[in-house]
């Protein structure tokens, strides 16, 4: 049984598995954002939350937007380690000739 489960999941939601694999990383990142997006909309109004269902979107829309700042910000912090590392890397091959400064 847990296999079935933990083999169901990685169907669905794990990008290294699901039919989204073919597509790039942007792609498989939005198709999943439009697929969540469709799936809450669907329960919401599957309970017969319609007076909610504003309410419910906007907290999805926060929780959502929230990991995707946060996701936004480590990739770019990431990135910038890689540029600062290889200047550092550069400026330590580099030889001072004393004689040649003074």
């Amino acid at each position: 049984m847990r296999q079935f489960v933990l083999s169901s999941w990685n169907a669905v939601m794990d990008s290294r598995y699901n039919p989204l694999r073919h597509l790039d990383l942007a792609s498989q990142h939005y198709m999943m954002q439009v697929l969540g997006w469709m799936w809450s909309m669907v329960f919401c109004l599957s309970f017969l939350s319609i007076f909610e269902f504003g309410l419910v979107w906007m907290s999805h829309l926060l929780l959502f937007g929230g990991v995707c700042f946060t996701v936004a910000v480590f990739k770019e912090a990431e990135r910038q380690s890689t540029s600062r590392m290889s200047a550092i890397e550069g400026a330590s091959r580099s030889v001072w000739m004393l004689d040649k400064e003074a």
